[in-house]
Protein backbone atom coordinates (compact mmCIF):
# COMPACT_ATOMS: atom_id res chain seq x y z
CA UNK A 1 0.00 0.00 0.00
CA UNK A 2 1.26 3.56 -0.99
CA UNK A 3 0.35 5.84 1.53
CA UNK A 4 2.01 8.76 0.14
CA UNK A 5 0.68 8.18 -3.62
CA UNK A 6 -3.09 8.21 -1.24
CA UNK A 7 -2.35 11.16 -0.15
CA UNK A 8 -1.52 12.94 -3.05
CA UNK A 9 -4.51 11.79 -4.63
CA UNK A 10 -6.43 13.74 -1.67
CA UNK A 11 -4.46 16.86 -2.11
CA UNK A 12 -5.57 17.51 -5.99
CA UNK A 13 -8.77 18.41 -3.67
CA UNK A 14 -10.62 21.96 -4.85
CA UNK A 15 -10.49 24.58 -2.17
CA UNK A 16 -11.48 27.73 -1.57
CA UNK A 17 -8.34 30.30 -3.45
CA UNK A 18 -7.05 27.25 -3.73
CA UNK A 19 -5.68 27.55 0.33
CA UNK A 20 -4.92 23.95 0.43
CA UNK A 21 -6.21 23.78 4.24
CA UNK A 22 -5.52 20.45 5.36
CA UNK A 23 -2.74 18.23 7.12
CA UNK A 24 -2.18 14.31 7.08
CA UNK A 25 -1.07 12.45 9.63
CA UNK A 26 -0.45 8.43 8.76
CA UNK A 27 0.05 5.68 11.46
CA UNK A 28 0.21 2.14 10.36
CA UNK A 29 -3.52 1.92 8.78
CA UNK A 30 -4.75 4.83 9.63
CA UNK A 31 -4.40 8.64 7.77
CA UNK A 32 -5.66 11.40 9.59
CA UNK A 33 -6.94 14.52 8.26
CA UNK A 34 -6.70 17.92 9.73
CA UNK A 35 -8.02 21.13 9.15
CA UNK A 36 -5.37 23.73 8.93
CA UNK A 37 -6.57 27.01 10.25
CA UNK A 38 -3.86 28.81 9.15
CA UNK A 39 -4.95 28.39 5.25
CA UNK A 40 -8.21 29.73 6.67
CA UNK A 41 -10.50 32.96 4.59
CA UNK A 42 -11.63 34.38 7.71
CA UNK A 43 -13.64 37.11 5.21
CA UNK A 44 -14.97 35.38 2.85
CA UNK A 45 -15.14 32.16 4.92
CA UNK A 46 -16.19 33.77 8.01
CA UNK A 47 -17.64 30.47 9.67
CA UNK A 48 -14.91 28.15 7.87
CA UNK A 49 -18.14 26.35 6.21
CA UNK A 50 -15.88 26.29 2.99
CA UNK A 51 -12.63 24.86 4.48
CA UNK A 52 -14.55 22.26 6.00
CA UNK A 53 -16.20 21.23 2.64
CA UNK A 54 -12.43 21.15 0.98
CA UNK A 55 -11.47 18.73 3.48
CA UNK A 56 -14.69 16.35 2.10
CA UNK A 57 -13.18 16.92 -1.31
CA UNK A 58 -9.78 15.71 0.26
CA UNK A 59 -11.59 12.77 2.31
CA UNK A 60 -13.29 11.57 -0.68
CA UNK A 61 -10.43 11.83 -2.95
CA UNK A 62 -8.17 9.69 -0.60
CA UNK A 63 -11.39 6.86 -0.10
CA UNK A 64 -11.82 6.49 -3.64
CA UNK A 65 -8.33 6.00 -4.12
CA UNK A 66 -7.65 3.21 -1.36
CA UNK A 67 -10.82 1.43 -2.81
CA UNK A 68 -8.10 1.61 -6.20
CA UNK A 69 -6.09 -0.55 -4.11
CA UNK A 70 -8.06 -2.78 -2.74
CA UNK A 71 -8.58 -1.38 0.74
CA UNK A 72 -11.60 -0.46 2.40
CA UNK A 73 -11.71 2.45 4.48
CA UNK A 74 -14.14 3.33 7.71
CA UNK A 75 -14.31 7.03 7.77
CA UNK A 76 -15.11 8.62 11.75
CA UNK A 77 -16.00 11.80 11.89
CA UNK A 78 -14.24 14.60 14.90
CA UNK A 79 -13.96 11.14 16.84
CA UNK A 80 -13.65 11.54 20.59
CA UNK A 81 -10.93 9.63 21.24
CA UNK A 82 -8.25 12.59 19.64
CA UNK A 83 -6.19 14.67 21.02
CA UNK A 84 -6.74 17.13 17.96
CA UNK A 85 -9.86 17.62 15.81
CA UNK A 86 -9.50 15.21 12.81
CA UNK A 87 -11.32 12.64 10.32
CA UNK A 88 -10.15 9.57 10.91
CA UNK A 89 -9.89 7.08 7.80
CA UNK A 90 -8.90 3.54 8.76
CA UNK A 91 -8.10 0.91 6.18
CA UNK A 92 -9.89 -2.37 7.67
CA UNK A 93 -9.32 -5.09 4.98
CA UNK A 94 -9.53 -5.60 0.96
CA UNK A 95 -12.64 -3.88 -1.07
CA UNK A 96 -13.26 -5.43 -4.15
CA UNK A 97 -15.50 -2.23 -4.94
CA UNK A 98 -13.32 -0.47 -7.50
CA UNK A 99 -14.37 2.76 -8.83
CA UNK A 100 -11.95 3.07 -11.42
CA UNK A 101 -14.15 5.87 -13.62
CA UNK A 102 -13.78 8.31 -10.71
CA UNK A 103 -10.40 7.24 -9.21
CA UNK A 104 -9.05 8.23 -12.95
CA UNK A 105 -10.65 11.74 -13.19
CA UNK A 106 -8.90 12.87 -9.66
CA UNK A 107 -5.67 13.54 -11.35
CA UNK A 108 -7.63 15.22 -14.65
CA UNK A 109 -10.36 17.16 -12.75
CA UNK A 110 -10.06 21.32 -12.70
CA UNK A 111 -12.07 24.19 -11.81
CA UNK A 112 -12.46 25.96 -15.32
CA UNK A 113 -13.18 29.61 -14.94
CA UNK A 114 -13.19 30.23 -19.20
CA UNK A 115 -16.29 31.19 -20.88
CA UNK A 116 -18.11 27.38 -21.72
CA UNK A 117 -18.92 26.75 -25.77
CA UNK A 118 -22.91 26.91 -24.53
CA UNK A 119 -23.50 23.30 -25.63
CA UNK A 120 -26.27 21.47 -23.67
CA UNK A 121 -25.24 18.22 -21.55
CA UNK A 122 -27.34 15.66 -22.51
CA UNK A 123 -30.27 14.12 -19.92
CA UNK A 124 -28.77 10.92 -19.40
CA UNK A 125 -25.64 12.65 -18.32
CA UNK A 126 -27.27 14.72 -16.02
CA UNK A 127 -29.12 12.08 -14.18
CA UNK A 128 -25.75 10.16 -14.17
CA UNK A 129 -24.11 13.33 -12.05
CA UNK A 130 -26.99 13.47 -9.83
CA UNK A 131 -26.76 9.76 -9.45
CA UNK A 132 -22.91 10.26 -8.19
CA UNK A 133 -24.06 11.60 -4.96
CA UNK A 134 -24.95 8.94 -2.70
CA UNK A 135 -25.70 11.41 0.38
CA UNK A 136 -29.12 11.53 1.59
CA UNK A 137 -28.43 14.49 3.84
CA UNK A 138 -27.28 16.14 1.01
CA UNK A 139 -29.49 17.25 -2.39
CA UNK A 140 -28.58 18.79 -5.52
CA UNK A 141 -30.75 21.18 -7.45
CA UNK A 142 -30.30 21.73 -11.19
CA UNK A 143 -30.95 24.64 -13.23
CA UNK A 144 -30.75 24.67 -17.15
CA UNK A 145 -28.83 27.68 -18.11
CA UNK A 146 -30.98 28.41 -21.22
CA UNK A 147 -34.44 27.99 -18.85
CA UNK A 148 -36.42 31.63 -17.75
CA UNK A 149 -36.13 29.47 -14.23
CA UNK A 150 -32.57 30.08 -13.95
CA UNK A 151 -32.47 34.10 -14.40
CA UNK A 152 -33.70 34.85 -10.68
CA UNK A 153 -30.47 32.82 -9.66
CA UNK A 154 -28.08 34.51 -11.80
CA UNK A 155 -29.80 38.40 -9.90
CA UNK A 156 -28.74 36.66 -6.66
CA UNK A 157 -25.54 35.45 -8.61
CA UNK A 158 -24.34 38.80 -9.46
CA UNK A 159 -26.11 40.92 -6.13
CA UNK A 160 -23.41 38.84 -4.08
CA UNK A 161 -20.69 39.15 -6.42
CA UNK A 162 -21.30 43.22 -6.38
CA UNK A 163 -21.16 43.14 -2.62
CA UNK A 164 -18.43 41.06 -2.83
CA UNK A 165 -15.97 43.31 -5.13
CA UNK A 166 -17.22 46.25 -3.24
CA UNK A 167 -16.21 44.91 0.35
CA UNK A 168 -12.03 46.18 0.46
CA UNK A 169 -11.76 43.13 3.30
CA UNK A 170 -12.91 40.31 0.31
CA UNK A 171 -10.49 41.81 -2.23
CA UNK A 172 -7.52 42.43 0.00
CA UNK A 173 -8.14 39.00 0.95
CA UNK A 174 -8.49 37.84 -3.11
CA UNK A 175 -5.50 39.35 -3.61
CA UNK A 176 -3.55 38.08 -1.08
CA UNK A 177 -4.40 34.40 -2.83
CA UNK A 178 -3.31 35.68 -6.08
CA UNK A 179 -0.24 34.68 -7.25
CA UNK A 180 1.32 37.42 -10.06
CA UNK A 181 4.53 36.00 -11.00
CA UNK A 182 5.97 32.42 -11.74
CA UNK A 183 8.38 32.80 -8.74
CA UNK A 184 5.64 33.07 -6.49
CA UNK A 185 3.65 29.81 -7.88
CA UNK A 186 6.97 27.96 -7.44
CA UNK A 187 7.79 28.99 -3.99
CA UNK A 188 4.36 29.13 -2.55
CA UNK A 189 2.52 25.95 -4.45
CA UNK A 190 -0.71 27.32 -3.87
CA UNK A 191 -3.09 29.67 -4.70
CA UNK A 192 -4.62 31.27 -7.89
CA UNK A 193 -1.79 31.59 -10.23
CA UNK A 194 -2.49 34.41 -13.40
CA UNK A 195 -2.54 32.00 -15.79
CA UNK A 196 -5.72 30.60 -13.63
CA UNK A 197 -7.34 33.97 -13.46
CA UNK A 198 -6.73 34.24 -17.22
CA UNK A 199 -4.22 37.00 -17.25
CA UNK A 200 -0.33 37.29 -17.72
CA UNK A 201 2.05 37.30 -15.01
CA UNK A 202 3.19 40.76 -14.05
CA UNK A 203 4.55 41.91 -10.67
CA UNK A 204 2.34 41.87 -7.92
CA UNK A 205 2.56 45.86 -7.16
CA UNK A 206 0.79 46.23 -10.33
CA UNK A 207 -1.48 42.87 -10.25
CA UNK A 208 -2.37 45.02 -6.65
CA UNK A 209 -3.34 48.05 -8.47
CA UNK A 210 -5.32 46.62 -11.37
CA UNK A 211 -7.42 45.39 -9.15
CA UNK A 212 -8.00 47.73 -6.61
CA UNK A 213 -8.46 50.37 -9.62
CA UNK A 214 -9.80 48.77 -12.19
CA UNK A 215 -12.04 45.77 -11.29
CA UNK A 216 -15.40 47.26 -11.02
CA UNK A 217 -17.79 45.52 -9.13
CA UNK A 218 -20.55 45.78 -11.97
CA UNK A 219 -17.73 44.70 -14.85
CA UNK A 220 -17.03 41.37 -12.11
CA UNK A 221 -20.89 40.94 -11.89
CA UNK A 222 -22.09 41.08 -15.49
CA UNK A 223 -18.80 38.47 -16.77
CA UNK A 224 -19.89 36.45 -13.86
CA UNK A 225 -23.47 36.17 -15.71
CA UNK A 226 -22.25 36.36 -18.90
CA UNK A 227 -19.91 33.12 -17.77
CA UNK A 228 -23.25 31.71 -16.37
CA UNK A 229 -24.93 31.88 -20.15
CA UNK A 230 -22.31 30.31 -21.83
CA UNK A 231 -22.93 27.43 -19.77
CA UNK A 232 -24.87 24.18 -19.80
CA UNK A 233 -26.29 23.83 -16.43
CA UNK A 234 -26.19 25.29 -12.56
CA UNK A 235 -26.17 22.71 -9.65
CA UNK A 236 -26.87 23.71 -6.42
CA UNK A 237 -25.73 21.93 -3.05
CA UNK A 238 -28.15 21.82 -0.31
CA UNK A 239 -27.22 20.48 3.06
CA UNK A 240 -30.49 19.07 5.65
CA UNK A 241 -28.36 21.26 8.66
CA UNK A 242 -25.87 23.48 9.00
CA UNK A 243 -22.73 21.70 10.76
CA UNK A 244 -19.39 20.62 10.10
CA UNK A 245 -20.42 16.96 9.48
CA UNK A 246 -22.92 18.66 6.67
CA UNK A 247 -20.38 20.58 5.37
CA UNK A 248 -18.01 18.10 5.16
CA UNK A 249 -20.93 15.29 3.44
CA UNK A 250 -20.99 18.34 0.93
CA UNK A 251 -17.39 17.88 -0.26
CA UNK A 252 -17.76 14.49 -0.16
CA UNK A 253 -20.84 14.62 -2.47
CA UNK A 254 -19.51 17.53 -4.46
CA UNK A 255 -16.62 15.81 -5.27
CA UNK A 256 -18.06 13.00 -6.55
CA UNK A 257 -20.23 15.11 -8.72
CA UNK A 258 -17.63 16.67 -10.86
CA UNK A 259 -15.42 13.57 -10.82
CA UNK A 260 -17.95 11.83 -12.45
CA UNK A 261 -18.69 15.13 -14.91
CA UNK A 262 -14.81 15.20 -15.22
CA UNK A 263 -15.07 11.45 -16.85
CA UNK A 264 -17.60 12.79 -19.17
CA UNK A 265 -15.30 15.44 -20.31
CA UNK A 266 -17.95 18.44 -18.54
CA UNK A 267 -16.03 21.21 -17.13
CA UNK A 268 -17.16 22.61 -14.12
CA UNK A 269 -16.70 25.90 -12.08
CA UNK A 270 -17.54 27.77 -8.63
CA UNK A 271 -19.75 30.37 -7.96
CA UNK A 272 -20.44 30.38 -4.72
CA UNK A 273 -21.02 34.26 -4.29
CA UNK A 274 -24.48 34.21 -3.18
CA UNK A 275 -23.84 30.85 -0.88
CA UNK A 276 -21.13 33.18 0.96
CA UNK A 277 -23.25 36.53 1.76
CA UNK A 278 -25.61 36.02 4.46
CA UNK A 279 -27.98 38.49 3.29
CA UNK A 280 -28.09 36.73 -0.17
CA UNK A 281 -28.27 33.44 0.80
CA UNK A 282 -31.55 33.87 2.87
CA UNK A 283 -33.04 35.35 -0.58
CA UNK A 284 -31.64 32.45 -2.20
CA UNK A 285 -33.23 29.98 0.49
CA UNK A 286 -36.90 32.07 0.25
CA UNK A 287 -36.72 31.88 -3.34
CA UNK A 288 -36.21 28.05 -3.32
CA UNK A 289 -38.41 27.27 -0.48
CA UNK A 290 -36.25 25.32 1.72
CA UNK A 291 -36.73 24.95 5.41
CA UNK A 292 -34.86 26.68 8.06
CA UNK A 293 -32.18 23.90 8.80
CA UNK A 294 -31.58 23.52 5.24
CA UNK A 295 -28.52 25.65 3.54
CA UNK A 296 -27.54 26.44 0.13
CA UNK A 297 -23.81 25.13 0.48
CA UNK A 298 -22.48 25.35 -2.73
CA UNK A 299 -23.20 27.16 -6.86
CA UNK A 300 -21.50 25.58 -9.13
CA UNK A 301 -21.54 25.69 -13.49
CA UNK A 302 -21.28 22.99 -15.73
CA UNK A 303 -20.70 22.65 -19.59
CA UNK A 304 -17.59 22.04 -21.80
CA UNK A 305 -14.80 24.48 -22.33
CA UNK A 306 -10.94 23.88 -23.53
CA UNK A 307 -8.82 22.60 -20.85
CA UNK A 308 -7.30 25.48 -18.86
CA UNK A 309 -3.93 26.11 -17.04
CA UNK A 310 -3.67 23.33 -13.95
CA UNK A 311 -3.30 25.18 -10.15
CA UNK A 312 -0.26 24.00 -7.90
CA UNK A 313 -0.39 21.69 -5.13
CA UNK A 314 1.93 21.39 -2.30
CA UNK A 315 3.79 18.36 -2.41
CA UNK A 316 3.01 15.52 0.07
CA UNK A 317 5.78 15.97 2.41
CA UNK A 318 4.94 19.52 3.01
CA UNK A 319 0.98 18.66 4.62
CA UNK A 320 2.67 15.48 6.20
CA UNK A 321 2.67 16.29 10.25
CA UNK A 322 4.07 12.99 10.79
CA UNK A 323 6.06 10.95 8.39
CA UNK A 324 4.63 7.55 7.14
CA UNK A 325 5.25 4.77 10.13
Amino acid sequence: MNIKQLIYHATLAPSGHNTQPWKFSVNNNVVRIYPDFDRALPVVDGDNHALYISLGCALENLVISAKKEGLASRVDYFPDDEHEESIRITFTGESNESEQELFDAIPVRQSNRSMYDQQSIPPADIEQLLQANELKNIKVKTFDANEKSVDPIIELVKEACEIQFNDRKFVKELISWIRFTKKEVRTQKDGLTAEVMGFPYIPRWLGRIILKVFVKPESEAEKTEKQIRSSSHLFLFISEKNDKKHWLDTGRAFQRTVLKATSHGISHAHLNMPCEVESVRKKLSRHLGLTPGERPMLLIRLGYADEVPRAPRRPVDEVLTHGVE
